[in-house]
């Protein structure tokens, strides 16, 4: 059993609906009638497409859009991607999309905030593709092309993360566009997803309706939601597998979704709650204060011992522990330095100014450096790209000065496209290593 979303009632105490007074693309007052399917011939159910919601009444609109993600569903099911997505993970694909839909028919700012950003952080609309023709404020379809990259990106089951431009990614999301854009003209915005999520419409400077927000963005809503899904269950594992009463367990869930919420990065860019607030109700993104920095002892002897390089490259355990033994002057000791790493071989060491020395083993073969002994192609053509891809496989400050020097030349997807990582790294390794990104 889950909480009830913060500053919320059980959906019980509350009327059963409100009267929706939606408008459609044209401006005209809806009472939505367009509905395809009937409710007992649904896969999504109006309840699931609620749950996602930061309010608990359903409207007209609400039920549009459930019918909406439903016909979705029905083209991902018979899609070249059904093989990928087991029942449970598509429905909630098709109500992520939706939510996307909604949120551009309703102006919230969701996807607006993604751009915006991105447009800081790299100079271009959108990862992977041009954005030729692209237009502000309205369904695209490169959007969508994005989205479900991304969404397919937190599922992965497969253990297999999809170029942007595979032929069923594109063939699926090229679908799942022509059905948007033909009802985008005539769709309802949902009045309550504004009221929760416009900035003139809220206390934007109240600590609890900033939370209330944060909260829904980060566990529920479709752009910051699909990271933390896994989070999501592990946590309710976790506290469901204690010896705690009922309600102790609902205090503990909490408790760890509050720390969550503080302390992890969500969402396509890997931004935490605050940030997302900021950038949609302040339209600005938090600077944060600068650190007082002393340079680390490390940095001096490592970089002495390397004619002043900050990486070394050492094929095994036994020259690593010299290494350090010698030249990091760290003396011998009885059963080797680092002992846990006697059986691992491709090391690359790496040190900065400010953090000292870290140790990655068994990603030097990926690493075309003429200094680099362990360089082999055609294994980083196979592994290279799981560096950005696979949490925890390479540490983020030797990712980006990898990367930043032009030394993955390999990674690639499966089609073989070095020039798409090689221009997206950036955003890829945000986007599916959060926390381990974030971890500057």
């Amino acid at each position: 059993m889950c909480p009830s979303k913060a500053g919320t009632f059980p959906r019980s105490w509350l009327p059963a609906e409100r009267l929706d007074t939606a408008h459609s693309r044209n401006g005209d007052t809806m009472r939505h009638s367009r509905l395809h399917l009937k409710d007992d011939l649904m896969s999504i159910t109006l309840q699931q497409w609620l749950s996602r919601q930061p309010y608990t009444q359903s409207t007209d609109s609400d039920r549009y859009y459930t019918q909406l993600a439903n016909r979705i569903y029905a083209l991902v099911k018979t899609s070249p991607l059904k093989h990928r997505l087991n029942d449970d993970y598509a429905k909630s694909l098709c109500c992520d999309i939706v939510g996307y839909f909604a949120d551009i028919l309703s102006e919230t700012g969701l996807w607006a905030a993604f751009l915006s950003h991105h447009r800081t952080l790299y100079g271009r609309t959108l990862p992977f593709f041009p954005a030729e023709n692209y237009y502000d404020g309205e369904v695209n379809r490169d959007d969508v092309r994005v989205l479900l990259w991304y969404l397919l990106g937190t599922h992965d089951t497969l253990h297999e993360i999809l170029s942007p431009l595979d032929s069923a990614l594109l063939e699926t999301a090229d679908q799942i566009y022509d059905l948007l854009e033909s009802e985008y003209e005539t769709a309802p915005d949902s009045p309550l997803l504004q009221e929760f999520c416009l900035p003139e419409q809220n206390e934007i400077d109240d600590p609890d309706a900033r939370y209330r927000f944060a909260e829904w963005l980060f566990w529920d809503s479709f752009l910051l939601g699909p990271s933390n899904r896994s989070l999501a269950r592990q946590l309710l594992h976790e506290v469901h597998d204690k010896a705690y009463p009922e309600k102790e367990k609902l205090r503990q869930l909490e408790k760890l979704r509050r720390k969550s919420l503080y302390e992890l990065p969500a969402g396509p860019l890997a931004l935490f709650a605050h940030e997302w607030v900021s950038l949609l109700w302040q339209h600005s993104f938090p600077e944060e204060p600068e650190e007082t920095k002393e340079l680390h002892p490390y940095y001096l002897q490592f970089t002495q011992s390397t004619g002043g390089s900050p990486i070394k490259y050492i094929a095994s355990y036994t020259e690593l522990d010299r290494f350090l033994s010698n030249e990091m002057q760290w003396g011998e000791a009885k059963g080797g330095h680092l002992s846990h790493l006697s059986r691992k071989k491709n090391f690359v060491l790496y040190v900065t100014p400010y953090k000292g020395m870290l140790i990655a083993s068994e990603v030097a073969q990926c690493i075309s450096d003429p200094a680099n002994p362990c360089y082999d192609k055609e294994k980083a053509r196979r592994e290279a790209i799981s560096l950005l891809t696979y949490p925890g496989r390479c540490p983020i400050d030797l990712l980006l000065y990898l990367c930043s020097h032009d030394l993955l030349p390999d990674a690639c997807f499966a089609d073989g496209d070095h020039r798409l990582v090689a221009d997206n790294w950036d955003f890829i390794a945000r986007c599916l290593l959060q926390d381990y990104y974030r971890a500057v």
